[in-house]
């Protein structure tokens, strides 16, 4: 059974939308350290574990609690942890006890392969809402592919298993790419066996810094992931066809979710960025304290110019994910069209319309047809 059933969902998402109309900074995301100990060709951050000069600017650990305290006092009510690899913080602890007795819903992010089982017993003495660990291969073979650290397989599962014995609410992820696609199926009979569901991500961004990642090479085709909605989310597919044509979504704003009206994020260095996918701007809650970094953010995201005309006329438009992360990492711009999703739209588009003249659709994400 899922640990968050239907309508606590519901109840999360009518929360943060009356937050929103309230400007409340209702949600937070701290990212822990941009180091990692996997070398994931897709991320968008990651930077060497052993990188001396990003741990040494990373934020120290009382900081983070000050400025948890701060956007607690201001409002902020779920806070999630994230990397990089937040386990590669000495210091973890530090940071996340105090959090545990501020009244916060916590949600952690993890690899998994440093959770020891001294690890998995701290957690439980005060655990987060919920932790997620993010699967990239049903083998050692496959986490190299994608990784480049073959035997953080078996180390991943070890983490697994000791967050299972000590009982440590968890939730298990995938991003699946052109190296790991083949895996899916034997990653949700791996959940399966440990009694868990697997959520599979496949949109891959590029990094936020504009450095060079390998996001393209391992990006599925736009029709190989409208193949994959089409099994994984058919729901999505069968909107666009009930909707047809002509833009639905009835707004042209740039920010179309909830950052700086109910959501913020702090990366490594202490700044309070929209989200962590887009590092602009790049605001200063210890100088100004938080409440005045949300006030600027507040106001970055209202003075945003509308988007690109080509994608508020787009007919696509209510169903795309287009973001300003994702037109300002592509593009450059805040604005402009992502081409990558455009064809996605299209491709989606053209399984939809099969989907509706009753064609024949993908069965499987191994073997999905040509669209």
């Amino acid at each position: 059974m899922s640990p968050h059933p239907e309508g606590h969902v519901t109840m999360v998402k009518a929360l943060q939308r009356r937050a929103a109309g309230l400007r409340q900074p209702v949600s937070g995301l701290f990212e822990l350290t941009e180091r990692c100990n996997l070398a994931c060709g897709m991320c968008y951050v990651r930077q060497p574990a052993n990188d001396a000069a990003h741990r040494a600017r990373e934020l120290p650990a009382a900081d983070w609690v000050s400025l948890a305290q701060e956007a607690a006092d201001a409002g902020m009510i779920f806070l999630l942890l994230t990397g990089g690899e937040v386990f590669l913080r000495r210091d973890f602890f530090d940071i996340y006890a105090p959090l545990t007795r501020m009244g916060l819903i916590l949600t952690l992010f993890t690899n998994g392969t440093r959770v020891t089982d001294r690890i998995a017993a701290r957690l439980a003495e005060a655990p987060p809402q919920m932790t997620q660990i993010t699967l990239y291969g049903a083998s050692a073979a496959t986490y190299g592919a994608v990784t480049g650290v073959p035997e953080a397989f078996d180390h991943c599962r070890a983490g697994i298993e000791a967050l299972l014995r000590h009982g440590v609410p968890l939730e298990l992820k995938t991003t699946i790419t052109r190296q790991n696609r083949d895996d899916l199926e034997p990653m949700r009979q791996m959940a399966r066996d440990w009694g868990l569901s697997l959520a599979a991500n496949w949109m891959l961004m590029q990094r936020r810094d504009g450095a060079a990642c390998g996001a393209e090479e391992c990006r599925l085709s736009p029709q190989d992931c409208a193949a994959l909605a089409a099994i994984e989310r058919p729901g999505t597919l069968a909107a666009m066809s009930a909707t047809g044509s002509g833009n639905l979504s009835g707004d042209s704003a740039c920010f179309a979710c909830q950052v700086g009206k109910s959501s913020f994020a702090i990366n490594s260095f202490g700044r309070m960025l929209p989200c962590l996918n887009l590092d602009r701007p790049a605001l200063e809650p210890r100088e100004t304290g938080f409440s005045m970094a949300w006030r600027q953010l507040q106001s970055h995201v209202d003075a945003a110019p509308p988007v690109d005309p080509e994608c508020a006329s787009c007919e696509a438009a209510a169903h795309c994910p287009r973001c300003p992360a994702w037109s300002v990492t592509e593009t450059g711009s805040l604005t402009a069209p992502a081409r990558y999703l455009c064809d996605l739209m299209q491709a989606k588009r053209d399984l939809a319309a099969r989907q509706a003249e009753g064609g024949a659709v993908p069965t499987s994400p191994v073997a999905a047809p040509d669209v």
